[in-house]
């Protein structure tokens, strides 16, 4: 017991930021021997871990500002096809993109700065312009980032200030009269004190008839260190969207034939005279490093959000049982607000006994959400024929009726804590826990709760890296995650709280890392456990009682050919398939799980010149719409091509996205649409620095 209480009180206290390190720089200009966090080959991940990448028992990717500019990329999604096991969901013209992102088979989550965000992802996909990095970590991560989902984590790290001066204004042109306008711009406003302002304003359509893209997003990150011993960060940000609610496109036409002609991609099948899909969000976070001697650090955390929405949106469902063209719809309106408040107290320092030295990681974190859903059902929605679509609404108003206002609140307390422990100068272990408590309830906003569960769960992680050569190394983790989204306040037919669901992932990697290679290959099994499915004396009721599993490899390098030369590839193998339910579906695919998918990408700058050509090519092979569905979504082959010219300060980026005009389509989320692949896009960036 006693060595077991000694190992958990070793497992949570080395994460000081890199940041502070980097805000040391501008407190004092004369330290300089600093590994700058951001490479692709060091630094620690997610800007709270403290743990180097390099010694991370877990697969990690990273894209950089760099690349997204380079692959002209439009949303998040855009940036996952740099990772193979990585499924990158629908486009931007989707209403929430988030709920369709995948790693490893499962949804991933995302972080800003180390913090869980909550929705606030859920407003603009294509909020890109205040992003120095993303780091994707592959599997259940839970320990340090609480709740989280079963397929990993998409870590943004926002851009930092520095302690010079220098700027960029950049207009990007393109197809679907595409018009946006980005700003970066930093000042070091006095010695410990600098500034970081970016932004983006567009103002597009996009391929889909009727559907516009109009957003923006801010931020504002400040950087303060008075002193060698203490430095401040800020981080505000607002984002915006206003669009239409696309329902996507029905089975029939798209990946099954109808019977009379394929759909076109930009075909709208809601009512574009009414529907509206309008969000934004404020969100600030604020973190203090304060070191209180040479050894430790104490960091408190503070965020806060926002995610209002408001919606009239028209869904499609099942074909005509004699006419597969006449597609039956409904309809709701309705809008969504909710407040998420996150605090975090971590200490973190190093702690040597004889001869091993641990580095530790303590902390606490509290959460609070409140969140309010308001609904009303349309009445008068007609079905639409694909063919000769004729909306109803541009003759007439939508008719409703009153179906819910309802809230949903959640306390949670935890605690954690995480030891790396170096036994040798080429050995590491990693050990971490986490002990969650949750108080969730929802019910009618006026009247009484209808629902409400106190629950806790532990969860850990525990792996090993060890250095077998200067350049390669081998790690085995085992780590495990929980997540409340689908059982939260939630209770069985018995009337007992459904419990947290629960995933776990085993992998044992190799890595090799030189001055002009770097590559990884992983085996893993992802489990999601504990999972919500029927109850079988009353199917009304759910059970935690469902598993799914994947087992995989893969397979991801870069190579610096040359100095003018780049490489990166990837391939993954995802086996996935429902091993327990109670819905009629064990032994069936996971939904919209490739088994196969292979990325490739290259950069070559013309010696003596200064243009950089660039190509990529996404492959992905078919996959079943949901789970255990008969409904196959087919394999697409995608390629893109870029040109850049840098003829400093200014410099051109130009794209030809789906070069070969691949049609193609993804999951929407339901069994009833799909959602239209982007057709063969040019745009064009144009930027100027100082």
């Amino acid at each position: 017991m006693k060595t077991s209480t000694i190992a958990l009180a070793s497992a949570l206290l080395v994460a000081t930021p890199a940041w502070a390190d980097e805000a040391a720089d501008i407190a004092n200009p004369d330290n300089r021997d600093i590994i700058v966090t951001g490479t692709k080959l060091s630094g620690d991940f997610g800007a709270k871990s403290g743990i180097p990448i390099t010694k991370v028992p877990q697969s990690i990717q990273i894209v950089t500002a760099d690349e997204i500019i380079e692959q002209g990329a439009r949303s998040i999604g855009d940036l996952l096809r740099n990772v193979p096991s990585a499924n990158p969901g629908f486009s931007r013209v989707g209403a929430y993109q988030s709920f369709s992102l995948k790693v490893r088979g499962f949804l991933a989550d995302q972080m800003r700065n180390g913090i869980r965000q909550r929705y606030y992802e859920d407003v603009d996909a294509s909020a890109l312009s205040n992003i120095d990095r993303v780091e994707v970590l592959k599997g259940p991560s839970g320990v340090l980032y609480g709740q989280s989902a079963v397929g990993g984590i998409v870590s943004i790290i926002t851009k930092q200030p520095q302690d010079s001066q220098f700027g960029n204004f950049a207009v990007t042109l393109g197809q679907y009269d595409q018009k946006m306008l980005t700003v970066d711009t930093n000042t070091g406003l006095a010695p410990g004190l600098a500034v970081r302002i970016t932004g983006e304003v567009e103002r597009s359509g996009t391929f889909v008839d009727y559907q516009d893209m109009n957003r923006k997003n801010v931020a504002l990150n400040l950087l303060y260190a008075p002193s060698d011993s203490v430095t401040a960060h800020l981080v505000a940000e607002y984002v915006e969207r206003d669009t239409q609610r696309n329902p996507g496109l029905p089975i029939k036409g798209t990946v099954q034939s109808n019977g009379t002609r394929a759909l076109s991609r930009s075909l709208y099948l809601g009512e574009p005279a009414v529907d509206a899909l309008t969000a934004n969000a404020p969100m600030v976070q604020a973190w203090v490093d304060v070191k209180l001697s040479d050894n430790w650090t104490v960091t408190p955390r503070l965020q806060y959000q926002e995610f209002n929405s408001g919606f009239l949106q028209i869904r499609l469902r099942a074909p005509d049982a004699l006419d597969p063209t006449t597609i039956t719809r409904n309809g709701r309106t309705g809008r969504e607000d909710d407040s998420y408040t996150i605090a975090q107290l971590d200490l973190s320092g190093r702690l040597v006994t004889g001869s091993v030295t641990h580095k530790l990681l303590f902390g606490y974190e509290y959460d609070h959400e409140r969140g309010r859903f308001t609904q009303s059902n349309l009445t008068n929605v007609t079905p639409i024929t694909v063919l000769t679509p004729a909306y109803a609404f541009s003759s007439t108003q939508p008719t409703r009726t009153f179906a819910f206002d309802n809230f949903y609140n959640v306390d949670g307390h935890a605690l954690y804590a995480q030891d790396q422990i170096d036994l040798t100068d080429r050995w590491n272990l990693i050990g971490a826990v986490r002990h969650s408590w949750i108080d969730a309830s929802d019910g009618d906003w006026k009247g009484p709760t209808n629902n409400q569960a106190k629950t806790s769960t532990t969860i850990w992680q525990i792996g090993s890296t060890y250095q077998l050569a200067n350049a390669l190394s081998v790690y085995v983790g085992y780590n495990t995650g929980f997540d409340i989204e689908s059982t939260g306040g939630a209770r069985t037919r018995t009337g007992k709280p459904l419990q947290p669901e629960k995933s776990n992932q085993a992998e044992f990697g190799l890595r090799y890392r030189s001055d002009g290679f770097r590559g990884s290959v992983s085996l893993f099994q992802i489990k999601r456990v504990n999972a919500v499915t029927a109850d079988p004396v009353d199917p009304d009721f759910s059970i935690n009682a469902g598993e799914q599993r994947v087992r995989g490899v893969e397979v991801e390098g870069e190579w610096q050919v040359t100095n003018w030369w780049q490489l990166n590839a990837g391939y993954a193998y995802l086996n996935g398939k429902v091993t327990r339910s109670n819905d009629g579906i064990v032994g069936k695919r996971i939904g919209d799980l490739p088994e196969h998918s292979f990325t490739a990408r290259t950069s070559l700058t013309i010696p003596g010149t200064p243009l950089t050509l660039r190509g990529g090519v996404n492959h992905i092979t078919n996959r079943v719409l949901v789970d255990g569905s008969n409904v196959l979504l087919p394999a697409y082959t995608l390629a893109d091509i870029g040109v850049g010219v840098d003829l400093k300060p200014v410099r051109i980026d130009a794209t030809l996205s789906n070069l070969f005009d691949e049609r193609y389509f993804t999951a929407s989320g339901n069994g009833f649409a799909v959602y239209p692949g982007e057709p063969r896009t040019f745009s064009v960036r144009l930027s100027v620095g100082f």
